[in-house]
């Protein structure tokens, strides 16, 4: 019989056959795979990924003072006509 195989799937299964002469059997390994690699780093603590607008979102809904403050300036700038040309742009309104 003449066998035609690929030279990745020889490559492959001669690496197999190495593994299993170093490690006979499946004890001690994790799901069954040979090596992993942590997707993060368990030593530090998990990162915050929102930013600094995150920060200032849980500063706004945290801080009572600071809610109001932001709300005043809100509707502050809305009475302005930055504030209004802003807000026809937001709802699709052409300028006037």
């Amino acid at each position: 019989m003449d066998f035609q195989y690929d030279g990745q799937s020889v490559s492959q299964g001669r690496q197999n056959q190495r593994r299993a002469r170093e490690q006979p059997t499946t004890f001690g390994k994790l799901g069954g795979a040979d090596s992993t690699q942590p997707s993060t780093k368990l030593d530090e603590p998990a990162q915050r990924m929102a930013g600094q607008l995150g920060g200032r979102l849980l500063e706004y809904l945290q801080n009572p003072v600071e809610q109001q403050r932001t709300d005043q300036w809100e509707q502050r700038f809305a009475l302005s006509n930055d504030g209004a040309q802003f807000n026809q742009a937001k709802m699709g309104i052409s300028p006037q």
